[in-house]
């Protein structure tokens, strides 16, 4: 490679995420976000007790998050369940709307 030339990123393949039951796109689960989500930016959630394979996860579920970008799938990530209570303790009680620490000059 010649000096001074930057070696660029692979390109990434995003589509777009569509409801099968009503065959629209689905919309980004950020609150006040109405891009549509794509589907590299995707969160699982489980809504069971134990492993998934396992008897107790019998009668559990999953629930998915679906994301327009990068930034918003991890100011969810950042703003629910126990990390809530880390970035709250990060930023004097604000938890909405707020990057991990290490990610908020990166993205």
């Amino acid at each position: 490679m010649a000096i001074g030339m930057q070696q660029s990123a692979p390109a990434r393949v995003e589509r777009l995420m569509i409801n099968l039951d009503t065959m629209m796109p689905m919309m980004c689960a950020w609150d006040d976000c109405f891009k549509n989500a794509r589907t590299p930016y995707q969160v699982r959630l489980h809504e069971h007790a134990g492993r998934c394979n396992s008897a107790e996860a019998q009668y559990g579920r999953h629930a998915h998050f679906v994301f327009c970008s990068e930034r918003h799938q991890l100011y969810w990530l950042a703003s629910s369940g126990n990390n809530a209570h880390r970035t709250a303790a990060e930023h004097g009680g604000q938890i909405y709307g707020m990057l991990p620490a290490g990610l908020r000059n990166r993205i």
